[in-house]
């Protein structure tokens, strides 16, 4: 969010006062790069976490991994991942630290009171006040909000209220007439019994009881249901409240105010660990089936890249892969271990997956492309790779769009023809290639599905229509079964080009693509 990158500048500001000059502590260390991560070393809730991410990268700093904002972690749990110059990292430390520990803290202590509050009422809220340090009511208010808190006012020109300061200047009747948008609410700060009955009298719309016992909370509450007056007025207790006494107060008010959300919430712990990146990229592969397989043949075989293990919910295709020396993991376990996720399972896999897997701040590279096309918006630091298959003319469909008409013929398969995505769900394992099209841009994608090609051949004729001219291209591959040999290379070109676009790894991107 545009919220998230205006903060990041103010997190610029603070490295400034602490960088003023040189760091001379980090002129030994190597020029290379390092890949550091910040580990919570507590139970908790996850705050700041986007604004830490957007400070790394207006440095320059590759994010290779990030929790959301909100999630619950553990002990030794990696909450955000970075990659750049030793030096660097070592500078952004303290920094990125402070603000991940701080509002990680108020989003954890606001849960638990959140959580105590409701266990009596659960249409209590907990809010915090402007008792905010300087500089950082934004992100403050932000974590109350992600552990469950209302941020109440964010200023002064939120709201009128009038507090004691103000009626020991003018009586009650006189400040309540101070002009106002009809947008403000109207909110009285009382002492007691006698004021909060006479504030609800007199219009007002909120009325904070400050400081006062939990029993005079009760008779405010329980006077103005006699009266019928309970349902006009929210009621708010505020002064004292913490987790010891929270339950005493909330069942009798509409909002329960705690300055200590902001101001003494304990910090989170967390620490930086920085290591030397791996010479291997780990890579995690759903699905050991034929094609999963051939997969992993091609990756084992490659010094940049490391396969951690394998996920597939068949029992015979996990031993499989363990009689290979790849083990097989719970889907979990993968995520944990792989930077990168290559999916060749099936569409339902990536329904099912794909977006816990960005969502965890991994990448997908998808085979099952027809998917795509169905998988709901997903949130995360993550990105998805569709494979091209044993197709050519993405690029000139990319860059042209228009109309596109792609026949398939494969030996023996059942016979078909229509739109490419209304097909795709009745042949998800023939039509990947077809919902390729789509994907890169096609207008419309009418496709056709034949079974007269000769055994062990795949045919693919792509004919392309735009208002600046028209193409056809014609494919022949190798096949076993009805599954294309290029397919596996497909996957791993993909993958390979991925790990180097995300691990800058390379310079020059060739050829037009579609980025949805």
């Amino acid at each position: 969010m545009i919220e998230a990158r205006l903060f990041a500048y103010e997190l610029l500001e603070e490295l400034r006062r602490d960088l003023p000059f040189l760091d001379f502590s980090t002129l030994s260390l190597p020029t290379e790069e390092a890949e550091a991560c910040v580990a919570a070393k507590a139970e908790g809730v996850l705050a700041g976490v986007e604004e830490a991410a957007e400070f790394l990268k207006l440095l320059g700093f590759v994010v290779t991994k990030r929790l959301q904002d909100g999630a619950r972690v553990r002990p030794g749990d990696e909450v955000l991942c970075f990659r750049g110059p030793a030096g660097d990292v070592a500078k952004v430390e303290r920094t990125l630290l402070n603000v991940l520990m701080h509002a990680s803290g108020v989003a954890t202590y606001t849960r638990r009171l959140v959580e105590l509050a409701r266990s009596v009422n659960p249409r209590v809220r907990v809010a915090a006040t402007r008792k905010t340090l300087p500089h950082l009511r934004y992100i403050e208010k932000k974590a109350v909000f992600i552990g469950g808190g209302d941020p109440h006012r964010f200023s002064l020109s939120d709201a009128v209220m009038i507090k004691d300061t103000h009626l020991s200047l003018v009586p009650l009747e006189r400040a309540l007439s101070a002009p106002r948008s009809f947008i403000h609410r109207l909110e009285v700060e009382v002492g007691s019994v006698e004021e909060a009955l006479r504030a609800v009298e007199l219009g007002a719309d909120v009325v904070m009881l400050d400081n006062m016992p939990p029993e005079d909370v009760a008779k405010v509450h329980e006077e103005l249901v006699r009266r019928g007056l309970r349902g006009r007025v929210m009621l708010e207790a505020s002064g004292g409240v913490d987790e010891r006494n929270i339950t005493l107060y909330a069942p009798y008010v509409d909002v329960v105010s705690v300055g200590r959300l902001t101001h003494s919430a304990p910090a989170l712990d967390m620490s930086l660990e920085v290591r030397r990146p791996p010479a291997a990229v780990p890579v995690g592969l759903m699905g050991y089936g034929r094609l999963g397989s051939e997969v992993a043949r091609l990756i084992r075989q490659d010094g940049e890249l490391q396969l951690v293990g394998v996920f597939d919910a068949a029992p015979e295709r996990c031993r499989e892969a363990e009689t290979a020396g790849i083990p097989c993991l719970s889907f979990e376990e993968l995520v944990s271990k792989a930077e990168f996720i290559v999916e060749a399972a099936s569409a339902e896999a990536v329904l099912q997956y794909g977006c816990a897997v960005v969502e965890r701040g991994r990448h997908l590279v998808a085979a099952s492309v027809g998917a795509l096309t169905k998988l709901s918006p997903c949130g995360g630091s993550g990105l998805i790779f569709a494979v091209s298959g044993a197709i050519g003319g993405l690029d000139l469909v990319a860059a042209v769009r228009g109309r596109a008409r792609h026949v398939v013929r494969k030996h023996g398969v059942a016979e078909a023809s229509g739109r490419a995505e209304e097909l795709f769900w009745r042949f998800p394992k023939q039509l990947n290639s077809s919902a390729a099209l789509r994907l890169a841009g096609a207008e419309e994608v009418e496709m056709e599905l034949r079974g007269d090609a000769p055994e062990e051949v795949i045919i693919h004729d792509i004919y392309l229509e735009h208002t600046h001219g028209r193409a056809h291209i014609h494919i022949e591959n190798k096949a076993r079964g009805t599954s294309s040999v290029t397919a596996a290379y497909s996957i791993y070109a993909t993958l390979k080009n991925a790990v180097k676009l995300i691990k800058r790894r390379g310079r020059i991107v060739v050829g037009t693509f579609a980025v949805l």
